[in-house]
Order: C-alpha cells, then sequence, then structure tokens
C-alpha cells in the first residue's frame, strides 16, 4: 500500500497546527491554571527525549505534540495577561477611563488618515491621558471617528494637515465597541481588539484636535501610505460609484466606499470575498510578478559598473541569476503591498503561503501544498493566538484547506485515469467503472502527444481511448472543459467545507456559489488587471485609459448582477438558522465526514503501482519471505476491497446528513405559554412574541438614528491651558453623529441573528409601532432576510424614507400589509390582544411618537402594556378614553424620556415590572432620572435591555417569569 500523504514525517506541521490550536482553544474555554500546565509540558518533553533514545518513534512524536499542546495554552494565557497597567483597556477595566467623561489623549497617528465617505477614521497610538487636570501615562491603540459631513468640517480637517507621524491631542469620550447582550449578537470587542485597537471613540469637531509635533516614522511605511492614499485619489479621479467603492476594496483594502446594493448582491451569490483582500487578490499579483514579460538586469563589464537591460535568455543555466531576482522582487512586492494594506489575516496568510513557495526551490526544497498552509497558520498563530476566534483567519485556512485536501488530491487523482498509459510502474489499465475512465479520458487524454510519441517509438501499439475525448483533443477545446471541469471541483470543495463557517457567522448558503464563484474569479482578476493598467497609462495620456475603464465596468457589471437571474429560484441562495451555545458544536462534528472523505481520496489508487515491492523483497528477503509478504498483501487487498465499498457507502449518507443539520436547525421556541423577549437594540424597541402555540410577532426591531451634529463654537477649541471638561455638554452630545461600524445594521446584525438562535427561518407577523427609524428600521432588514406572513402598522405615513422602505420591502417580499386601528380585539394561541392606541382623531395633529401602536396582551390573569414611544399626550388621550390599562408589566413608553411616564399614567396601569428599551449609554439622556423616580418611589422593579441585556418574560396565565441575559 502507498504511504498516506498525511503521514507526519510527510506533513510535520499539520500536527503542529493542530497542537498548537489544540492548546489555544484549552485555555479559551477550559481555562487550565498556569501550574497545571507546566506540570504536563515538562514531563511530556523530557518524556520524548528519552523515547528518542529507545527508537519510540510513535511515543516520542505524541510527547512532543503534546507539549506543544501545554505550549501553545501557555502562550494563550501570557496574550491575556500581558496587558500593562498603562494600557487603555485596563485603565477603562479599572473605571478611570469611562464612556460618560471626556478625556484628552495625546497620541501618534500610526497611519495617515483614512477617509470614508462623509468622515475619516484615526489610528491613534496613545502616550498619555489627562482626566480632570491629572495626567496619566496611557498605552494602547485607539480608533477615532470624524464626521466631515459639512463643508466647514471638512475644510477644518484639511487645515490640520494630519499625516502619519503626527503627534496631536484631542478631547474625546473613549468606550469599548458597542456589544449587545442578545444571543446570536456578534462580539464587537473581540472584532476590535483582533484589529489591535484598545478602544474607539467620537470626535465631535476638528476644533478639539491640536497637532502637538512629529514623532519619528518608518521613510519605508510612510511612502507606502501615501502611495496608498494616492491610489485611491486616482481611482476617484478615473472611475464613478459604485465601481470606484468597489476597486477601493478589491485592490486597496478600504470598505468604506462600497456600495450597499453592491455588497447585498456579492453576499447572495457567496461571492462577497471577490471585494475583500485574500488569497485569491494576492494570488493574482503573484501571477502577474511571475509571469508577465520580464526583463534581466545584470552587471555589464564593459559599461564599467551601469546596469543594462537585455531579454531573459532561455539557457537554463543562464535563467538561473534572473529567476532569482525575479523571485526577490516578486517577494518585496507581496509583501510591501501585504504591510499596505494593513496585515489581515486572509492577506498574511496568502503571502506567507506564496513566500514559501517562492523560497522553497531555491533552497531546492519542494513547498508541499499542505504542509505550506499549515506552516502558514503555525507562525501567524504562533504570534497572535487569538487569531484563532477570527472569522476571516477560519475562512481563509478553511477554503486554502479544502483545495489542497479535496479538490487538488481528486483532479490528480482522476488525471492519472485520464492519461493512462501502459508502462512498466503502470501496466494495468485504472481499476475504476467505464463510464468513469470515459470522462477522465475526456478531460485529460492527450491524443495528439500520444500520436508524438507513436512517431518516434520504436514499439507502436493502439489504446482504446474515449472517441469523444480523441475529438476534443483534435478540435483544441478540451483545455477549456478541463479547466471549467477543475474550477467546478474547486469551488464545490470550498462550498462544502466553508458551510458550517457560512452558516454561523453569516446565515448564508448559497449552492449557486459553485457556478459564480468560477466566473466572480476571472472578472476580479480582469477588474484588478484592468484597473492597474487605467491608473498607469491615465498618468501618460487619459485616451490610452478608456479601453480599460470600460473593460472594469462590463466585469464589474456582471459581478454583481450575475445573482440575478438565480434570485427567484428559492434553492439557489438563502438564509440559515444557527447553534448557539454547546450545540455550536455540530459545526466541528461537520468536518468529521470531510476528513474522512480527504483520506479516502488519499487512499484511492485508481492506477496501480506493481514492482516495487517485489524489487524491494527480492533484494533485502528470501524467497520465502517474498512469499509470506504476498500473501498478506493480497489478504490485506481482499478485506480493504470488501470494507472500502461500505465505508465510501456510509460516507455520502453521513456527510448528506451533516448539510441537512448545519442548515436546518430545530426550533427552540418554548410551548406551552406566553414569551416575549425584549431585545437589546441600543438606542430603539425590539421585542419577539411567542406566543402558547409557537405564533410569532416581532414588534418593532431596532433600527439606526442619523441626524446632523452641532458644530462647537470657535471658543470651545482647547489650548494650551486646557478647555473644561463640560464644554461637551448634554445637548451637544445629544447631536453627535455616532461612531459608525462599516456594513452594520441592527435589523440584520442583531434582530436577526437572535431570530436565527432560536432556529427561525420565517415569522408569522412584524409590526411596526411607528414609523421612527429606531423602531422600523430594523423591520424591514429583518422582513429581507426571514419571510414574514403579514406586516402590520398602525397607520400610513407619507414621505417617510424608513416607512417607505418598510413598505417596498414588505411588497418585494409579497408580505400583505394590514393596518391595526383602537378597539379592534383578537385572539392569538389564546392570548387575548386589545388595540388601544392609535385613536383615529390625534393621527393628524400629533406627531410620530404619538401614533404609536399600543397593545395589551392578556394571557389567563397576566397582562402586558406595550406601548412604543407614546407621549404624556398619548398617555392623556389613552386615560381619557377610559379603556382598561392595568398591567403586571409595562414596556416604559418613549425609552424613559421624560416627556412620557407621567404619573397618572403609571398609577393606571401599576405595573409590577418596568421594561426599559434603551441602550447602556443613550445619547439623548434616557431614561431620564425623573422617570426613574417616579417607577421607584412606587416599588416597581426596573430592568434595562442595555444593561442588563436581553429581558425574557414567561408567564403560565397565572405567574410571570423574569430573567435576564447578562448577570
Amino acid at each position: 500500500m502507498n504511504e498516506s500523504t498525511y503521514a507526519p514525517h510527510r506533513q510535520p506541521f499539520l500536527y503542529l497546527l493542530a497542537a498548537l490550536v489544540s492548546g489555544i482553544l484549552a485555555d479559551k474555554f477550559l481555562e487550565p491554571p498556569v501550574w497545571s500546565l507546566w506540570v504536563l509540558l515538562i514531563p511530556s518533553f523530557f518524556g520524548a527525549v528519552f523515547f528518542i533514545y529507545r527508537k519510540a518513534h510513535r511515543v516520542t512524536t505524541l510527547g512532543l505534540l503534546l507539549g506543544f499542546v501545554m505550549v501553545a495554552a501557555l502562550l494563550a494565557h501570557q496574550e491575556h495577561i500581558s496587558v500593562n497597567d498603562t494600557r487603555l483597556q485596563k485603565l477603562f477595566e479599572q473605571q478611570i477611563i469611562t464612556a460618560s467623561e471626556p478625556v484628552e489623549l495625546t497620541g501618534v497617528l500610526m497611519q495617515p488618515p483614512e477617509p470614508a465617505p462623509e468622515a475619516v477614521y484615526l489610528d491613534v497610538e496613545a502616550e498619555s491621558l489627562r482626566i480632570y487636570q491629572e495626567s496619566l501615562a496611557a498605552s494602547g491603540r485607539v480608533k477615532l471617528f470624524l464626521a466631515t459631513e459639512d463643508a466647514q468640517t471638512a475644510r477644518e480637517f484639511q487645515e490640520l494637515k494630519l499625516d502619519y507621524g503626527s503627534r496631536i491631542r484631542v478631547l474625546v469620550r473613549l468606550e469599548r465597541a458597542r456589544n449587545y447582550k442578545n444571543p446570536g449578537s456578534v462580539n464587537f470587542n473581540e472584532f476590535l481588539e483582533r484589529q489591535g485597537y484598545d478602544l474607539k471613540g467620537t470626535i465631535k469637531s476638528p476644533l478639539l484636535i491640536e497637532v502637538s509635533g512629529r514623532a519619528s516614522r518608518n521613510r519605508w511605511l510612510a511612502a507606502l501610505f501615501h502611495f496608498r492614499l494616492r491610489a485611491m485619489q486616482a481611482i476617484d479621479a478615473r472611475f464613478e460609484q459604485p465601481v470606484a467603492g468597489t476597486l477601493k476594496a478589491m485592490l486597496l483594502g478600504s470598505r468604506y466606499f462600497l456600495d450597499a446594493e453592491t455588497s447585498e448582491r456579492l453576499r447572495e451569490s457567496s461571492t462577497f470575498h471577490t471585494l475583500v483582500i485574500s488569497g485569491m487578490h494576492i494570488a493574482i499579483i503573484a501571477w502577474l510578478l511571475l509571469n508577465l514579460p520580464f526583463i534581466k538586469i545584470f552587471r555589464n563589464r564593459e559599461a564599467k559598473g551601469f546596469f543594462s537591460i537585455t531579454a531573459i535568455p532561455r539557457n537554463r543555466e543562464q535563467t538561473r541569476r534572473p529567476h532569482l531576482l525575479r523571485v526577490s522582487f516578486a517577494f518585496m512586492v507581496l509583501w510591501a503591498y501585504t504591510l499596505m494594506v494593513g496585515l489581515a489575516p486572509p492577506v498574511t496568510r496568502a503571502t506567507v503561503m506564496i513566500s514559501v513557495g517562492l523560497l522553497a526551490p531555491l533552497l531546492f526544497r519542494q513547498a508541499a501544498s499542505l504542509n505550506t498552509v499549515s506552516l502558514a497558520a503555525f507562525l501567524m498563530l504562533a504570534l497572535k493566538p487569538a487569531l484563532v476566534a477570527d472569522p476571516g483567519f477560519q475562512l481563509s485556512f478553511i477554503a486554502v484547506a479544502a483545495i489542497v485536501t479535496l479538490a487538488i488530491p481528486l483532479v490528480n487523482k482522476l488525471k492519472s485515469i485520464g492519461e493512462w498509459r501502459p508502462s512498466p510502474i503502470h501496466p494495468h489499465p485504472p481499476a475504476c467503472s467505464e463510464w468513469l475512465r470515459a470522462i477522465c479520458e475526456i478531460l485529460f487524454w492527450d491524443e495528439r502527444a500520444f500520436l508524438r510519441e507513436m512517431a518516434h517509438s520504436p514499439i507502436t501499439f493502439h489504446l482504446d481511448k474515449s472517441p469523444a475525448a480523441i475529438r476534443l483533443n483534435r478540435w483544441r477545446v478540451q483545455w477549456f472543459i478541463r479547466w471549467i471541469f477543475t474550477l467546478l471541483i474547486t469551488s464545490t470543495a470550498i462550498q462544502l467545507m466553508t458551510l458550517p463557517l457560512m452558516a454561523f457567522y453569516f446565515n448564508r448558503v448559497a449552492p449557486v456559489g459553485v457556478m459564480l464563484n468560477i466566473f466572480s474569479g476571472v472578472l476580479t482578476a480582469v477588474m484588478m488587471f484592468a484597473a492597474i493598467l487605467v491608473i498607469v497609462l491615465g498618468t501618460i495620456k487619459a485616451g490610452f485609459a478608456v479601453p480599460f475603464i470600460f473593460t472594469v465596468q462590463l466585469a464589474h457589471d456582471l459581478l454583481v448582477h450575475s445573482i440575478k437571474p438565480f434570485l427567484n429560484i428559492p434553492a439557489m441562495t438563502f438564509r440559515v438558522a444557527h447553534y448557539e451555545g454547546w450545540q455550536s458544536i455540530v459545526y466541528a462534528v461537520y468536518f468529521l465526514p470531510l476528513g474522512w472523505l480527504a483520506l479516502m481520496i488519499d487512499r484511492w489508487q485508481p492506477v496501480k503501482s506493481v514492482g516495487s515491492k517485489q524489487q524491494a523483497v527480492g533484494s533485502n528477503e528470501s524467497a520465502s519471505h517474498a512469499t509470506v509478504y504476498d500473501a498478506q498483501a493480497k489478504g490485506q487487498m481482499r478485506l480493504l476491497a470488501r470494507v472500502k465499498p461500505l465505508i465510501a457507502y456510509c460516507l455520502l449518507p453521513t456527510l448528506f446528513c451533516m448539510i441537512f443539520v448545519i442548515i436546518h436547525p430545530p426550533s427552540k421556541l418554548p410551548k406551552n405559554q406566553l414569551t416575549i423577549y425584549f431585545l437589546d437594540v441600543g438606542q430603539g424597541d425590539a421585542a419577539l412574541v411567542v406566543f402558547p402555540q409557537g405564533t410569532t410577532m416581532l414588534i418593532d426591531g431596532g433600527g439606526e438614528l442619523t441626524y446632523r451634529k452641532k458644530q462647537p463654537a470657535e471658543s470651545k477649541k482647547f489650548n494650551d491651558e486646557a478647555m473644561p471638561l463640560t464644554a461637551l455638554d448634554q445637548d451637544a452630545e445629544e447631536q453627535e453623529t455616532n461612531y459608525r461600524e462599516p456594513g452594520f445594521a441592527v435589523g440584520e446584525s442583531v434582530v436577526a441573528r437572535f431570530l436565527w438562535s432560536l432556529g427561525l427561518t420565517d415569522i408569522d407577523y412584524v409590526l411596526a409601532t411607528h414609523a421612527d427609524a429606531d423602531h422600523i428600521g430594523g423591520l424591514s432588514e429583518v422582513m429581507k432576510n426571514l419571510q414574514a406572513r403579514e406586516a402590520i402598522v398602525g397607520r400610513v405615513v407619507s414621505s417617510n424614507p424608513e416607512f417607505d422602505k418598510f413598505v417596498k420591502v414588505a411588497n418585494a417580499c409579497q408580505t400583505p400589509l394590514a393596518i391595526l386601528t383602537s378597539g379592534e380585539i383578537f385572539e392569538i394561541d389564546g392570548v387575548k390582544i386589545e388595540v388601544l392606541h392609535p385613536q383615529t382623531a390625534t393621527q393628524a395633529q400629533e406627531k410620530a411618537n404619538n401614533t404609536s401602536i399600543v397593545l395589551r396582551l392578556i394571557y389567563g390573569s397576566t397582562a402586558i402594556l406595550m406601548t412604543g414611544d407614546i407621549e404624556k399626550n398619548a398617555e392623556a388621550a389613552l386615560l381619557n378614553s377610559g379603556v382598561n390599562l392595568r398591567a403586571e408589566v409595562l414596556k416604559v413608553p418613549h425609552h424613559g424620556s421624560k416627556t412620557s411616564s407621567t404619573d397618572a399614567f403609571i398609577d393606571a396601569v401599576k405595573p409590577q415590572l418596568a421594561i426599559l428599551s434603551v441602550g447602556e449609554r443613550s445619547r439623548f439622556g434616557h431614561p431620564h432620572k425623573v422617570v426613574i423616580e417616579r417607577f421607584l418611589k412606587r416599588d416597581v422593579k426596573l430592568l434595562q435591555t442595555g444593561r442588563s441585556g436581553m429581558v425574557t418574560l414567561q408567564s403560565d396565565g397565572a405567574t410571570v417569569q423574569v430573567t435576564t441575559y447578562a448577570p
């Protein structure tokens, strides 16, 4: 039997990587004490040394791997505790820095300001802080956001002339990333930390920034950063949106300018990776560097030290030196590009892999594919263990692992079948079915090369090959079919291997991506190459670039709109639910049948090799020993011949079952009780009502409020005497433009992910209490991603962008729209629902808040009042109408604003529990302290979603149980 490709001595870094990952995960989930790690580490290494002398190689290997597991756990532990006392992260944890109070931060820009639409981002390495006139040493990095939405602000920022190395003082509130305390919500703190930032903040005005000098900087990095900015300007000068935004993401790693439709279309087609600089982009650049016509630069003795240029010669001895120069040039360009775009995990992985692949032949070594992938991952994790939890890192390496463990080995096996011709080593025809042999010959049989060989061979013979293969080879179209087939196999392998990650992180499965990824790779290469030509030729003469501009635009349109023909086919692209908590182990189990499949492909030998065993036996053993050897080998072969089909028949059903389990998680909805989940959506409302028989109703979906920011007065610009910290007053805070998370939407990233965590892919009712963005905005995203049976509103609103979007999405999803009015009473699963508001008489004269739908849910002896954003006028109208407002649980109106929750209203409701749906720190000052006092003096228990996380109410009709997501 042939030796496995996955033997430890052939792929050593595969096993070292497995040990490293195991140690990091052990530290993350088990948190073992350090002394226990040392207790296991020391015997492992000493035991390995002992067994080396005993020549017990397997025990030695296991001891070394166990030692590496302990070392990895220690590295991960050290990464956690290496935060020194001056780090901003620790200062925030100790509440020396608080999100409610501004600080004066002094630091150095680590790169030029990053442009974004009507905004800039500053990457600052902290040096010191001043808090209430007290100066503190500080370290760590912060990411600061500044909105430049008006011409005056943009002009004031430009006058600062900030650049890489600028030392600045800025007055700003620092905080951690905004997290949402619900099942399924992404931990943005971890995301920010993986990017290397301790905290983030929003700068209100350029007037709060002061340049205080320039620190030393790396000239080469400065040149790379400036080149990137000039390239972005060149793209803006030659292309319009959305093409310019796509090229900035694809070539320069800036995703702030991406068009929303472009992003959505590529996510639907599972080709969004074309917009994220990854292995494919690095591979394209490397191919261009290594395969375009190059020149040879060498020392010309006759030119007295000057360099002359000539074409690369064909002679092997003469090309050894130019090959080294070409590889060195490609190596330097790739790493310079990687530094320029920010050392993101996919880019670094690809560059490390290609670097190993380039350098290995120069050291007379062959870079094994799987070993190279493992080496790249090993180096990155050894330097930064936290990367193991990074989705980009995981997707990047899993996709490449799919290529090197499934796609390439399978194609090579099929190629050996298609190319087979009798030889001393392979005298027998392939052991496979006729139809498989015919397919392989169509793809790989080279009839023209065989005829040329026969023309010069002393022995001629004829092979019975597929007539179709012979014709296709003669017509010279075989290469195209083979290319398409190879890409299909590769794309299918990637889709299979990344399926659990796509389901868990993005809740999307796109079988259409198997086909579209083939074309997206080609179109990406065309766009990149043509865009580079446009930038280069445009500097010479604008007319030279025109054909390539058209090429980029055409390729972009094809890339973005290629999904449209498949959107109406349900199985082509769809959203899926995901597992939470301990159940997410199913994603790890999914890889077991895939590993099984990889081993079977590796063990499959369709073309048998003969002679090697007999020669080895004949030269080293007697004839009798050879006979015994042959008998044993034949017995093993007979056993394998019986077992392998059984294994193969079990493998496919197992794999299909795992795929089904991944894309169809079971529903986790509670039954036989009324359950309401009040979600933490920051500034906004969202509550999922699950009725006793499983009917679901989503009341509001959160959303992002947008507003203009106030300009601080010129006198508020601080100077050397230090501006008072009270300069950032309450009114200014309420009008600031908030820090923007690129591509973030509450409806999809928070609300929909919570619904998916329950196993839901559809919902019965979505209800918008009113048309404010922080209530109705998220519902549009939910309806895009989960099928809703009916959409409900209180009234039709005109000239409201959020409401218009809601109606448009409902129509596109073929969701009927219903209107509720006060006085309606209906029942769902035994729960009585009374519609108390809005009243028709007040619709025309009241603002949006006072037109909110108010519902009273009655189950047995329990009542719950859902109030939307009503204010005191609507509360008075409800009191005057004489409706029964009595309820055990009250959703506090308008997030606890001082304009709501009047004493008379609270007395009429008489709640035992009041739930505030508002973030931990509201820029509007919610909940107001006066409102809190009103509830507390009546002994009403208060829970705030931003502090307690998701609040869950469960009632059996007689009692109410309350739990919170955060402790």
